[in-house]
């Protein structure tokens, strides 16, 4: 009996001394990444083990190959794509994986940007001679007289003052438009620097008048714009 008990304990000690944690084992992976989408003459594969900080590059076709515990975290990664991460720790155990592994294209949305060629100073300057206001209806002494009735209604009607007033705003951003347009010249040569964002500030703190911007050389309006900004940038700065 005390024979039998002892082969016993010796089979079980034996059985604990050998049995194996699989979690703790080390696993090959030897895994391909693939673009469906695309025909790739080449992968640029960076293979990472999370759990431990290291990593392999792949080959030029997508293969790679790498030795890792199966509880380890495994990112896979390609330049231009989303990262894969996985893990064999709730896998059969096996001592060699071999997969395949299909990556998508990286989406980025980002914010649109309009890009405005700059116009030439021949072609401002032909803008600025073009500053008009449209023309409404106005009361003048031959409408009164020949029509006193169209005469009054052209006064006073909601309608035609409201068609002076968009007639009135039309021609301001006109001349705002153009004045936007020679600030992005002179900023892109370097004649001073200011902030898109700073534009609307900078155009009224100028109050430009219509017919000097309409008619002044390009030499007279450059100088004239130049001396005003270095003003604006004094009161900005409180000096």
């Amino acid at each position: 009996m005390r024979i039998l008990f002892l082969i016993t304990l010796f089979i079980s000690t034996f059985s604990f001394g050998q049995s194996v944690n699989y979690n703790d084992s080390l696993i090959t992976l030897n895994g391909k990444v693939i673009d469906t989408n695309f025909s790739v003459g080449f992968y640029n594969v960076v293979v990472l083990n999370k759990s431990v900080g290291k990593g392999i590059f792949g080959d030029y076709t997508g293969n790679f190959s790498i030795t890792v515990k199966k509880t380890d975290t495994i990112g896979i990664s390609v330049r231009g794509y989303q990262t894969i991460y996985l893990s064999y720790a709730d896998s059969s155990y096996h001592k060699t994986y071999n997969d395949k592994f299909y990556i998508q294209e990286l989406e980025i949305m980002a914010e649109e940007v309009i890009v405005r060629p700059l116009k030439t100073l021949e072609e401002l300057k032909e803008e600025r001679a073009s500053i008009a206001k449209r023309e409404v209806p106005t009361v003048t002494l031959v409408n009164a007289i020949e029509s006193p009735i169209t005469a009054l209604y052209v006064a006073f009607s909601k309608r035609e003052k409201t068609k002076r007033y968009v007639a009135e705003m039309e021609y301001k951003d006109q001349q705002h438009d153009v004045v936007k347009e020679i600030l992005r010249v002179y900023v892109h040569n370097d004649i001073f620097n200011l902030n898109e964002d700073e534009f609307d500030e900078f155009i009224r703190f100028l109050n430009l008048n219509t017919e000097f911007l309409k008619t002044a050389s390009d030499y007279d309006l450059v100088t004239y714009i130049k001396g005003k900004f270095e003003h604006f940038r004094k009161i900005q700065e409180g000096f």
